[in-house]
């Protein structure tokens, strides 16, 4: 579904990404996982083209889309979910819902949306008419990953869906990550909680200064002796 080849990307005189090679399948949840300052962010940057490659091919469905206008990318069938969540905090629930299905004019569609999202997040709908702002701030990340799924995704890419959420809503914040692949999403989830990441996920991709330095099953990488020393805090 998703190849990346010899992908780089600087800013500047830094080189931020240096060669990374990626493939997820149809269907799978694969994790990128790395320390802080990695690259993680920014490989998400450059599929979606908010930032530039600097060379190297980003291909979905067998298409190339290297350095496509972000606008383009809800179009295509990729969606995402931003670190920090950005949700607009004076507009409600359901309003900040609605952008995220900005490029779809069909009313049944986005009605057919919401009622998926208020399936897999019942505590949005109880909120609907709730600013954003007021939402704790495990219900503002439900809502970001919400609006990411308005527009019907095949390819959700999740950035730090845990950042700063109190363990209960970190927990459950997973096990819905896992009902959404379950229903036919496929997820490229990045992730400083390695442990949840890997627990969650098919396969994993190992970041380190902008390289991948290790790739597989999750489970494997999660049992190896550097992983478990260098991210899971074992051994």
């Amino acid at each position: 579904m998703l190849k990346i080849t010899d992908l780089n990307t600087h800013y500047g005189p830094i080189h931020a990404l240096k060669g990374v090679d990626m493939e997820i399948g149809k269907g799978e949840v694969v994790s990128l996982i790395g320390s802080n300052g990695a690259g993680k962010s920014t490989l998400l940057n450059t599929i979606v083209g908010i930032a530039r490659s600097s060379g190297g091919r980003v291909e979905f469905m067998g298409k190339e889309i290297t350095n496509s206008p972000p606008h383009t990318m809800t179009k295509l069938g990729i969606s995402i979910s931003p670190e920090g969540r950005e949700v607009f905090p004076a507009l409600t629930v359901e309003e900040n819902l609605r952008l995220g299905a900005y490029t779809v004019n069909d009313k049944k569609k986005i009605a057919d949306s919401y009622e998926r999202v208020y399936q897999i997040f019942p505590r949005l709908k109880e909120r609907i008419r709730q600013s954003a702002g007021t939402l704790s701030g495990g219900e503002q990340q439900m809502l970001a990953i919400g609006r990411a799924l308005m527009c019907g995704p095949e390819l959700l890419l999740l950035d730090e869906p845990s950042l700063g959420l109190a363990p209960n809503f970190v927990l459950l914040i997973f096990d819905l990550i896992k009902e959404i692949n379950r229903q036919g999403v496929t997820i490229l989830l990045i992730e400083q909680n390695a442990n949840m990441a890997l627990s969650a996920s098919n396969r994993a991709y190992v970041l380190e200064n902008g390289k991948v330095t290790m790739s597989g099953d999750a489970k494997e990488i999660a049992n190896d002796p550097r992983i478990k020393k260098a991210y899971l805090g074992l051994g």
